[in-house]
């Protein structure tokens, strides 16, 4: 009977789970078998999160979402441009100032 390499036994893993909770916390999943085959995961609460979690919406990503709701998508409305013409040329009232989205 060959167990699937690094996996453990449903067995097993149900009579040492602390253990194996501590080990997918500190090392990564814990693979899980039954009938030689892998069928769960042991994983902290970490890896779960960024796995699944929603991922924040960036604002051009939320703009664009409220332009779909009110219908704007077609339209050519250039957000870049937009951005640009209110961003402030001169940071601080300085002439020679710079901003890090100028072309050198």
């Amino acid at each position: 009977m060959n167990m699937p390499s690094g996996a453990i036994p449903i067995h097993e893993a149900k009579n040492r789970l602390p253990f194996y909770i501590h080990t997918a916390e500190k090392n990564g999943p814990v693979r899980i078998s039954r009938h030689n085959e892998v069928v769960a995961y042991i994983v902290s609460k970490e890896d779960f999160e960024k796995s699944v979690a929603p991922k924040e919406k960036s604002l051009v990503e939320k703009i664009q979402e409220s332009r779909i709701a009110y219908g704007l998508e077609d339209d050519d409305f250039d957000l870049t441009e937009y951005f640009d013409s209110i961003r402030e040329r001169n940071c601080y009232g300085r002439e020679d100032s710079s901003h890090i989205f100028d072309e050198v």
